[in-house]
């Protein structure tokens, strides 16, 4: 009876920690991931298409999304915000010419071309996707459908 508790037991602990492991199917990716994200939680990786893999996870308590090729570069990562964490540059922008909104969401965006910052923000009961970059200019603005 008590090999059949020690059985089931570790049993129990090998699926346990074969199922909180955050594995993606490709160890560079993986190898990659653990070396920029250090602390992350919450790991789930998706197969994008074939050459493209994805992982959400919280890290620093701000759910985040990376994208990875095959050989484990990190092509780009989105990570949600909070208004005040924008740059100093972006939130004084977004005040003078849209004061009058309401800010629903901010996502940073690093990837090859540098950090970006989308918004969206409500206006008279209408959206709009504004999107600027690291020293406050607008890049693009535009009417998001609900």
């Amino acid at each position: 009876m008590k090999q059949f508790f020690l059985a089931l037991t570790l049993s129990f602990v090998t699926v346990l920690s074969v199922a909180a492991r955050p594995v993606s199917e490709d160890p560079a990716v993986e190898k990659t991931f653990r070396q920029l994200f250090t602390g992350a939680s919450n790991v789930t990786w998706s197969k994008e298409s074939r050459d493209l893999v994805k992982a959400s996870f919280l890290w620093g308590q701000h759910h985040t999304v990376a994208y990875f090729d095959n050989k484990g570069n990190l092509l780009g990562s989105i990570r949600g915000l909070f208004f005040t964490q924008l740059p100093l540059s972006v939130i004084r922008s977004v005040n003078t010419q849209y004061a009058d909104h309401m800010i629903l969401e901010v996502r940073e965006i690093s990837n090859d071309e540098g950090v970006s910052y989308s918004l969206i923000s409500e206006h008279k009961g209408k959206r709009y996707k504004l999107r600027y970059d690291s020293l406050g200019g607008l890049i693009d603005k535009a009417r998001v459908r609900k």
